[in-house]
């Protein structure tokens, strides 16, 4: 320990910050690998108060918890000496998805530059956010504090890196390939129309005609702090936990997932037309005349995650099958169509895009059952071709369900 304050008096008298000890040219111990991230650094102080005020005064709807938190995560990331610039993005998923719970602060001129919605990932819940992780294809969001690294152009258009800093919480971001993009399924008229948005794989997407602007406005080493009332991260944070001693701080379990968050997937139905997995065409109808024929919301859970000339889509479900077999609208026969996923590359990068197939025009839906698997099956009758069979799968669609 005391070759470790002589160290942190060196570097202070050759005014090195604590980002020195971070060069790969410092060799560290095993045991000792992260003792300078535990013992504060010399740094500028910072005016919490001053921040607070601002906080209370341009975001009038920030709770007081959200700001407690991130008056202590920008004052311990000053101690650590995390190098940053002037804006400050905060996400506070202990609100529901159809709020606006994305704030962005210009902290040089004290003023809010953006306030709107931003999405949580598939599995951290539906309407309300509720689950998080740091793991490989978990397709859920992750709390803790981030830095933004470069803009670049992928397969969602601009796109923003995030670098997570904390460890269990957030530090695999970057592999996760966890960024900030655009998302149609974020506009207001979309959340205001269906209720809620639509939901990523992780990524905290925002409305498409804000997100070039809030992109090039927190690229490049800004802070964004994403907020849960996890007591979890309470006690383990480093950046909520700076003026603590390790001894004071609470061992707590991880959170784990709440029972209701295994959402329950309706059986969709694809045509046994062709050898394949995903590429089967499904059976979907439009958004639109799905609400005029069955008198309901389109589903989130059945929607298509790619819009087909700018209109969404819907999967069939066994109970909408049945009803079409059973009414035989000619009208909602002409709604239904097949649909394929295909991959067209875009500045270099493979995404996908959803297509029409044309197999005719239906004029029958009788349904059937297999005697071998007990699954209910239908056949489909067009006008120009021999019956298709059709059949259901509840399994996970990657392009399937927002």
């Amino acid at each position: 320990m005391i070759n470790i304050l002589l160290s942190l008096i060196a570097a202070t008298s050759l005014g090195l910050s604590s980002n020195y000890w971070n060069s790969p040219d410092i060799k560290k111990s095993p045991e000792k690998a992260d003792w300078y991230s535990e013992i504060p650094s010399v740094y500028p102080q910072i005016d919490t108060q001053a921040l607070r005020r601002m906080l209370k005064q341009q975001a009038p709807t920030m709770s007081d918890a959200v700001i407690n938190k991130v008056v202590t995560a920008v004052k311990c990331s000053s101690i650590y000496a995390v190098d940053n610039n002037n804006i400050l993005s905060v996400i506070d998923y202990s609100l529901p998805s159809n709020q606006k719970r994305l704030w962005i602060f210009d902290l040089k001129n004290s003023k809010l530059l953006f306030h709107t919605y931003v999405s949580h990932g598939i599995k951290s819940g539906t309407f309300l956010t509720r689950y998080f992780s740091n793991k490989y294809n978990s397709k859920a969001s992750s709390i803790g504090v981030y830095k933004t690294e470069k803009a670049y152009y992928g397969r969602e258009g601009l796109s923003l890196r995030l670098a997570g800093l904390e460890r269990q919480f957030n530090d695999n971001a970057m592999n996760r390939s966890i960024v900030m993009h655009g998302g149609w399924y974020m506009d207001e008229q979309f959340i205001k129309h269906y209720g809620r948005p639509g939901r990523s794989w992780g990524c905290p997407a925002v409305p498409l005609d804000l997100y070039q602007g809030i992109i090039n406005t927190i690229k490049d080493n800004s802070l964004l702090i994403v907020y849960y009332p996890s007591d979890e991260w309470f006690g383990k944070s480093r950046f909520l936990t700076c003026d603590k001693n390790k001894n004071q701080m609470t061992s707590l379990a991880d959170v784990k997932p709440v029972a209701d968050e295994q959402e329950h997937r309706d059986d969709v139905f694809f045509a046994q037309v062709h050898k394949g997995g995903e590429d089967k065409p499904i059976l979907v109808m439009p958004a639109p005349q799905y609400e005029a024929f069955f008198q309901s919301q389109a589903p989130l859970g059945r929607m298509l995650r790619r819009r087909i000339n700018q209109q969404e889509y819907i999967a069939l479900n066994t109970k909408e099958l049945e009803r079409l077999s059973q009414q035989k609208s000619q009208d909602a026969f002409q709604s239904v169509y097949f649909v394929i996923p295909t991959l067209r590359q875009v500045r270099g990068y493979y995404e996908t895009e959803m297509k029409i197939i044309n197999l005719g025009v239906i004029t029958e839906i009788n349904p059937s059952v297999s005697p071998m698997t007990k699954v209910k099956e239908y056949n489909v009758r067009f006008n120009s071709t021999a019956s298709i069979r059709l059949q259901s799968t509840d399994r996970f669609i990657r392009w399937l369900g927002l």
